[in-house]
């Protein structure tokens, strides 16, 4: 079981709380969780940070794009090349296509980025999703991870809950 990092973990950590110039051993803790395979994202968060063009996505490459764990497993799990995968994200998707209480436009945008790729992967692999996005209000019209994720059955949890159960200290 791993930690499956969404897109906006990353971006936030870079914009807000973990900033390079002021906290460089979060990035560091993060990378020995990559090492240690406990912590690994997936080929469709990969795009998203590669679309930055920014220093995130030039830390990417050099640190995470190419990276193999101690165990020999790549950091990237190629979500859209396993077919275990592509099955359970049409699982996700006719959930988000079927349910009524989200807006046509909220389905649309949250089945063209990672999201539900990201549902996938760790619904396949027995992983935990870790997202800033919280479960949102009951009669939300906006389809969000941690309600698809109830839905599925896939664990997840925040940056911050994860740091814990690591014991990453920084």
């Amino acid at each position: 079981m791993a930690y499956i990092l969404d897109t906006n973990t990353f971006i936030t950590a870079k914009n807000q709380y973990y900033a390079y110039d002021i906290v460089p051993s979060f990035w560091s803790c993060l990378l020995q969780e990559f090492q240690k395979s406990n912590v690994k994202t997936i080929d469709a968060v990969e795009s998203e940070i590669m679309q930055g063009h920014d220093d995130l996505a030039s830390w990417f490459q050099e640190n995470v794009m190419d990276g193999i764990s101690g165990s020999g497993e790549r950091y990237i799990l190629p979500s859209k090349e396993n077919q275990s995968v592509v099955n359970c994200y049409r699982t996700v998707a006719d959930l988000v296509k079927t349910n009524p209480q989200y807006q046509e436009g909220h389905k649309n945008s949250f089945l063209s980025v990672a999201d539900p790729w990201l549902i996938a992967a760790a619904k396949v692999g027995e992983h935990t999703v870790v997202t800033l996005e919280v479960l949102p209000a009951s009669n939300t019209k906006k389809v969000k991870i941690p309600d698809i994720c109830l839905q599925m059955g896939v664990p997840f949890l925040n940056l911050f809950e994860m740091m814990r159960k690591l014991q990453i200290s920084i």
